[in-house]
């Protein structure tokens, strides 16, 4: 066992330089790196000792991110699975399913998507429908799921249905963990305004799950999910992630060939210009920038920025106020988002209803058209005010 957890910042640093030094081979195929980061216990150093971590801090985790990429070595394997299912596991999940899961995203690729909610409960995930009914040594599932990222292509979904009709709403639920290729499952896309499909239905008839992928105790459910969620508004923070690829790799290429990859993805991104630079030049375009009204609400969108910024900083260096920082990071996000909306399209007038060539800046309209979800996913708007409400403030409940 390690513990690097009372190391100071300067050894923590030497520590891990020296080992990725010693360690990196880009002729290594995806999957070897992968395993030799996790065997090493660097791949994922907030995760607990005795499930391939170090047991550090997110700020101690920032240092190590920072040597690897000094260095120049591939990330680990980022995404749903390390990032939410990870801690769930560490909470309710047993032995088995830790060493099983843990390791298949870290080291075998698995991918993973949340099966939560369902086209008549929206928000309100406890109202779930979907139906599990114990059938020996599994358990039958029956219903639908929707605004599944990546239900198409992952390998296991993260699943709440409805196990006890007869208890309160909030106690009759158990979560699964349940394998996505199987004939139960039929995975619909979902057409979104802007012409993307990046959400899908996902249908359920007589799917079959393991009773070892109860999550958690039967009936338990939405404890799992209150841990689910909470980790989902964190997720938000940069911190929170290992920064390496997201999505399914080939790990057979070389970890080499796979960093150069995602090197030129993000090179292509920073090369697109950001949304900020639009609406400046959309401001510009309109003769409006000297516009007392329009430069006000500039500043304000500065302002918003600077605000977010300083609360992601703050919470990677100091131990915030327990379930506030990832909410206030996502209604900040939201608010940014619709301000830079609003204002861009305002500032174009009539044109501000063109899309695709005839408008101004098709990616400005674009990110127009997609605003709405940054405030829908992860929890809606609403959702997050309740939380720092009633759980943060102490204030009385919504009736």
């Amino acid at each position: 066992m390690v513990d690097d957890s009372a190391l100071n910042d300067s050894a923590l640093k030497r520590q891990a330089r020296t080992w990725y030094e010693a360690n990196w081979d880009p002729a290594l195929s995806t999957g070897a790196w992968f395993r030799r980061m996790a065997e090493q216990r660097w791949g994922y150093p907030t995760w607990p000792e005795q499930w391939w971590g170090r047991g550090l801090s997110l700020a101690q985790a920032k240092i190590v991110r920072q040597e690897r990429r000094r260095v120049g070595a591939l990330g680990p394997p980022s995404g749903i699975g390390p990032t939410l299912l990870a801690p769930m596991l560490f909470e309710h999940g047993t032995d088995d399913q830790c060493r099983r899961f843990l390791w298949g995203c870290a080291v075998e690729g698995w991918q993973v998507c949340q099966m939560l909610s369902e086209p008549d409960a929206g928000s309100d995930l406890a109202n779930a429908q979907a139906r599990a009914e114990r059938d020996g040594e599994e358990w039958s599932i029956t219903g639908s799921k929707i605004w599944t990222s990546g239900a198409d292509l992952v390998d296991h979904g993260m699943l709440l249905a409805r196990t006890d009709w007869d208890a309160p709403k909030h106690r009759g639920l158990t979560f699964f963990l349940i394998e996505r290729d199987q004939p139960g499952i039929e995975v619909r896309p979902l057409r979104q305004m802007t012409g993307d499909a990046r959400f899908n239905q996902v249908f359920f008839d007589r799917a079959r799950v393991s009773a070892a992928d109860v999550l958690g105790a039967e009936g338990d459910g939405w404890a799992v999910t209150r841990t689910f969620l909470a980790n989902e508004k964190n997720s938000y923070n940069p911190a929170a992630h290992e920064g390496g690829p997201f999505g399914r790799v080939d790990l057979d290429r070389s970890a080499g060939e796979t960093l150069e990859v995602l090197q030129r993805r993000a090179s292509a991104a920073s090369a697109g210009r950001g949304i900020g630079r639009l609406l400046a030049d959309l401001v510009a375009q309109s003769g409006r920038g000297a516009d007392p009204l329009v430069r006000q609400r500039l500043a304000r969108l500065w302002i918003r920025r600077s605000l977010l910024n300083y609360t992601n900083q703050r919470s990677r260096t100091a131990a915030p106020r327990p379930g506030a920082v990832g909410p206030i990071s996502k209604l900040s996000v939201s608010d940014l988002t619709r301000g830079q909306r609003d204002l861009g399209l305002d500032v174009q007038g009539p044109s501000g209803v063109l899309v695709g060539e005839q408008a101004r800046s098709s990616a400005f309209q674009y990110f127009a058209l997609n605003s709405p979800s940054l405030s829908i996913a992860g929890g809606t708007d609403e959702i997050q005010r309740n939380h720092l409400a009633e759980k943060v403030l102490g204030l009385p409940r919504d009736p």
